[in-house]
């Protein structure tokens, strides 16, 4: 929703480590006309590094004939977010000339979630490297090890509640890049079984369950490639919109670490 800016961010995304580069179709000039060649770097080394303001759902609203002042705040903060979404996507549109293709990467989004979720609870994270950020692989390889080695598990997406939403959208400014990247949030309400079977004892359970996530995906829009880098959660009824400003390296990594967890518990709701 708001940019990410600055030189600070540069240092972490010029690493390659053998991964496979996003690609820059756009040439970039320099002062005398002459062709630059984009500094590479590996997006997988990107994650949720700015704060988001996730507005709360209808059933989260504040009561507007109990609380209106509070309730007036919260409409006030969803207009302007959706107007800071309208902007950044007219922003990214003017400055890489591509013509975003929302219902491609909405379905690919989709499937990058179902695959990330169907190769954790199957101990197949090498798999989905490619579609992840290393935050996330990270996340989910540690995660993965606190399963015992006696319980298998398989989880299967029953349906989704409601149609998934585009509830964030943020054009990536790098230094020295063209402006090829976006960032997608998007909200995942879903009906979600996990079965989980005990080899010892041969006892399964099942668990079905109502699931709402907000899921980061980074888009490449010169590839339409996708990669899903974190998550985030619904901000309070109370929660002011996050400022703008400038942030130290290790902010930036423990934020990007910190929502590269999937699987982490919400934060606990701020009592009166």
């Amino acid at each position: 929703m708001f940019p990410l800016r600055g030189v600070r961010t540069v240092g972490l995304l010029r690493r390659t480590n053998g991964h496979r580069l996003f690609s820059s179709s756009i040439r970039l000039l320099d002062a005398e006309g002459v062709v630059k060649k984009p500094a590479p770097f590996n997006p997988r080394h990107m994650g949720v590094a700015n704060q988001v303001y996730i507005p709360p759902s209808k059933k989260n609203m504040p009561n507007p004939i109990t609380s209106p002042v509070a309730f007036f705040n919260v409409m006030i903060r969803k207009m302007y977010t959706l107007g800071m979404n309208t902007i950044q996507v007219a922003l990214f549109r003017y400055q890489s000339g591509y013509k975003p293709q929302f219902l491609l990467w909405k379905n690919k989004a989709i499937e990058t979630y179902v695959q990330v979720n169907k190769a954790f609870a199957n101990r197949q994270l090498e798999d989905i490297k490619p579609h992840v950020s290393i935050w996330v692989d990270e996340a989910l390889t540690s995660r993965s090890k606190q399963i015992p080695a006696g319980i298998t598990l398989d989880w299967e997406l029953i349906k989704f509640n409601e149609v998934p939403k585009l509830v964030s959208t943020q054009a990536m400014m790098i230094p020295g890049r063209p402006v090829e990247l976006i960032q997608l949030i998007y909200k995942f309400d879903t009906k979600q079984r996990l079965i989980k079977f005990n080899k010892k004892s041969g006892k399964a359970d099942k668990l079905d369950r109502d699931v709402v996530d907000y899921v980061a995906f980074l888009c490449d829009a010169s590839t339409n490639d996708i990669l899903l880098i974190g998550s985030v959660f619904e901000s309070a009824p109370d929660e002011k919109l996050p400022k703008d400003n400038e942030t130290s390296n290790k902010i930036v990594i423990e934020r990007m670490k910190t929502n590269g967890d999937l699987f982490r518990v919400p934060p606990p709701a701020k009592k009166n």
